[in-house]
């Protein structure tokens, strides 16, 4: 609803009832780049606290840190063909878990675009010479950077993609019914500057708001990563790996390798849970996660053993720390690693971050979500 106000709040400012809030597509490789029209210093577009270095590099969607273009658009790929499709097991993988009165902290979390791609360009677009990364790069001072309100739009578009264009065969079921959920409003002063309550309910669809997106090619939606089966090196570090339960809680200051029991072919959508992940909210934080992965390449996200990034763009609360979790659907990632009939598999992760409590892999009926 912001970008809905703001749209009509510059459109009432210029005159133009038809103006329209463009959209950046870093989800296209055309549109793995920061626009030009956000690059001229002449410009009221133009942000001199952006990272100098990423002004016309490929967006890094994974946080790899790698300087070759063709890798990051194949990693790019792959991590949103993760986010949208392969790692949402529900609604509440994309959406994020509930967070009412009376939520257990640890069993929030946000979606996977959010904590992922969202969160990426934020970091990406950031000036590292400033003391927290402003402006994009932290919760704080994004607003500041007119890439803001382009970056959220394609947010925005991306959510919109999930809920109407995808296919449905994997989550036949998209709606969140909760009255907690669609009945919480908030208050915008609208073009007339009059103040109006909204509801969640109300934004749920973009056109019944008087907008849409501009049809884009989705190269992702048919993007599958290459397949990989279980080399000599996997199948010697799953002999000497520890069990998970011996090592949590552990600090993600290193490459960490444990393995973790699955359940028997055939049973439902398997997910990995990982609970009690205590950060520090000040800091940028991530941390990736691979099953029976073969190296400690970190910059190639595409491959069938990354299952997904946890990441946090850095903002300040009440407290320095917060604990939460995510999980994460390996239904498909099975199939593309051949490990489906196996009763264990690997777990490669990092980094910066802490985890309490052993990691889990069970059918999607272990957790229920409600308010």
């Amino acid at each position: 609803m912001v970008l809905v106000f703001l749209r009509e709040d510059l459109g009432e400012l210029i005159g133009d009832p038809n103006f329209a809030l463009p959209f950046w597509n870093w989800d296209n490789p055309k549109g793995m780049y920061i626009p030009e029209y956000f690059l001229d210093c002449r410009s009221a577009l133009h942000d001199c606290k952006r990272n100098p270095d990423n002004l016309k590099a490929v967006v890094d969607l994974g946080f790899t840190g790698s300087k070759n273009p063709d890798q990051l658009v194949t990693n790019n790929l792959s991590i949103v063909y993760n986010e949208m499709i392969a790692a949402n097991a529900d609604a509440y993988g994309f959406m994020g878990k509930p967070y009412c009165q009376g939520s257990n902290e640890k069993e929030s979390g946000p979606g996977w675009v959010e904590r992922g791609s969202h969160t990426a360009v934020h970091v990406f677009v950031g000036d590292p010479r400033e003391p927290a990364g402003e402006d994009l790069g932290n919760f704080y001072s994004a607003g500041r950077d007119p890439l803001f309100f382009c970056h959220h739009s394609n947010v925005d578009r991306m959510w919109t993609l999930w809920q109407y264009y995808l296919p449905s065969d994997q989550i036949p079921d998209k709606r969140i019914t909760s009255r907690d959920f669609l009945e919480a409003s908030f208050l915008f002063y609208n073009e007339k500057a009059e103040l109006v309550r909204v509801t969640v309910e109300d934004c749920l669809d973009n056109r019944s708001m008087g907008y849409d997106f501009e049809q884009c090619d989705l190269p992702w939606l048919a993007y599958r990563p290459p397949a990989q089966t279980a080399t000599a090196k996997v199948i010697r570090s799953r002999k000497t790996a520890p069990n998970a339960e011996t090592v949590f809680p552990v600090n993600l200051d290193k490459i960490v390798r444990v393995l973790v029991p699955k359940t028997k072919k055939g049973k439902a959508d398997e997910l990995l849970v990982i609970e009690d992940i205590t950060v520090d909210t000040t800091k940028f934080l991530k941390f990736d996660v691979f099953v029976n992965d073969e190296d400690d390449d970190l910059t190639d996200l595409d491959k069938a053993a990354y299952a997904g990034t946890y990441a946090q763009v850095p903002h300040k609360s009440g407290k320095k720390t917060n604990t939460t979790s995510i999980s994460l659907k390996l239904t498909n990632l099975y199939n593309r690693m051949d490990v489906e009939d196996d009763d264990t598999v690997l777990l490669p992760w990092c980094r910066d971050i802490r985890v309490k409590v052993s990691p889990l892999v069970g059918s999607k009926s272990l957790r229920t979500h409600t308010c």
